[in-house]
């Protein structure tokens, strides 16, 4: 693999990785964490400012190579002329305009959060835009007409379904320390809640990744030929994906019953919810981690055909 091949592949995993992180963060804490009180919507963490500031240098750095490549030539070279000729007179172009945009924008609303759950709310809506905008070039993008469009709505859909899905692990893996290292049991029995009340929502995104998952594959190869795309490099890293996703879901139903019965030993009193909550603490890391991996996998898969060999 050419040195700018792999830093493209790297630039496209981290654009994933930050707009999947961004808009999950940002949705599931307003939406999803309204019963834990004690988290005010009143600046962002550290690390989301990095990630906010991070995603639109990525994303153009992403289109410099991108263009480079298309244009076989080193990015060193590139000039104004045919960054212009790209950017304005491609999709591919047009995509990363209205993502810089809203990438920019979000920033903007990240950096105004003071007691401001209207500004949350805005940044939320502005990174589920520019996740939409990865399904406007690719595998999506290659289908022409009404279907096309139909391919680049399921898509987005996916992508927003797996986004909140993420974001809820990585949100209560955060609260279940953060009560770990401060058991606080009126804290800890918020985030209990939130856990409970999640769980029909969960269910849904997971139905929801799952169906549209099915239906790009169909889109993108047909599942008649299923079989024979498994045999290609493509086929290969999707079962892995799909490994991955299974592997997940498995964790999913394992915190679900872990935290009936904590639940029920917190009623008994025969734990406090604070231990109840670490005990989820591992099997919250391994799936924060497996979504990492299908994240890496996906970014990877995206440019590769489904009839490589």
């Amino acid at each position: 693999m050419a040195e700018g091949d792999f830093l493209g592949l790297v630039l496209r995993v981290a654009q994933y990785a930050l707009l999947l992180g961004l808009f999950g963060w940002s949705a599931f804490w307003l939406f999803g964490l309204r019963s834990v009180d004690w988290l005010r919507v009143d600046r962002a963490p550290n690390f989301a400012v990095l990630a906010a500031l991070a995603a639109p240098v990525v994303s153009a750095a992403l289109m410099l190579i991108s263009i480079a490549a298309m244009m076989g030539v080193p990015v060193v070279e590139l000039d104004l002329p045919m960054i212009e000729a790209m950017i304005l007179g491609t999709d591919m172009g047009f995509a990363f305009l209205v993502r810089s945009g809203l990438l920019l924008t979000g920033l903007a609303a990240i950096l105004a959060l003071r007691n401001r759950q209207a500004a949350l709310a805005f940044a939320a809506g502005c990174y589920g835009c520019a996740l939409v905008t990865l399904g406007w070039s690719g595998h999506a993008a290659a289908t022409e007409g009404g279907l096309g469009l139909f391919h680049r709505l399921n898509n987005g859909i996916h992508l927003v379904s797996a986004s909140l899905w993420l974001g809820a692990i990585g949100w209560f893996l955060v609260l279940t320390f953060r009560c770990y290292k401060d058991p606080d049991e009126a804290k800890a029995h918020a985030v209990r809640r939130a856990m409970h009340a999640f769980a029909p929502t969960g269910i849904s995104l997971v139905a929801l990744v799952a169906v549209t998952g099915t239906v790009n594959s169909h889109l993108i190869f047909g599942l008649p030929n299923v079989a024979a795309t498994f045999a290609t490099p493509y086929g290969i890293l999707l079962a892995i994906k799909l490994a991955l996703v299974a592997a997940m879901v498995a964790f999913g139903a394992h915190h679900a019953r872990v935290s009936r019965g904590a639940a029920k030993a917190v009623r008994d009193g025969n734990v406090y919810p604070a231990q109840a909550l670490g005990a989820l603490q591992r099997t919250l890391i391994a799936e924060f981690l497996l979504g990492l991996l299908v994240i890496g996998l996906v970014a990877v898969f995206g440019t590769m055909s489904p009839t490589m060999m």
